[in-house]
């Protein structure tokens, strides 16, 4: 690669995963980065790839690894990773506490003899913790703006 080379990368907005340049799974026979002989060349690349399947991202990195640029349709991106994403995940998180504490709290009251209470019940908190932190992670990054 030369120094005015630039590669691009697809990635799946949604999941943040690597795709092909159609947005399929990445697999070894089409994984490998398309290379392009300037910046400005795979960033017009970049937006019309986007404009095409809004649900592809790129990424153009140099050749030393340096990323130059991250090309994403906006509107898309915030659906999974902007405020109303962090407002979902907290309700998500909310519901499941309730439920797991809910689940815990009837298996204790009947004496620990639905032990499927308490295994689903941790499962619920489990996921009301990871829900919660994301979507205050989220709330946070966008700065709590309505």
């Amino acid at each position: 690669m030369t120094e005015s080379q630039c590669a691009v990368f697809h990635f799946d907005v949604k999941t943040m995963s690597a795709r092909d340049a159609e947005g399929r799974m990445a697999s070894p026979p089409n994984d490998a980065p398309l290379m392009f002989a300037s910046l400005a060349e795979a960033e017009n690349y970049a937006k019309q790839k986007i404009a095409a399947i809004p649900g592809l991202g790129c990424r153009i990195y140099d050749r030393d690894g340096k990323t130059l640029g991250t090309f994403t349709d906006t509107h898309v991106y915030e659906q999974f990773h902007g405020l109303p994403a962090a407002k979902r995940n907290l309700i998500v998180g909310t519901v499941c506490l309730v439920v797991g504490a809910g689940l815990v709290s009837l298996d204790a009251w009947l004496g620990f003899r639905l032990i499927v209470g308490v295994l689903l019940g941790v499962r619920f908190l489990w996921t009301a913790a990871i829900r919660l932190m994301d979507g205050f992670a989220g709330l946070e990054k966008s700065g709590g703006e309505s």
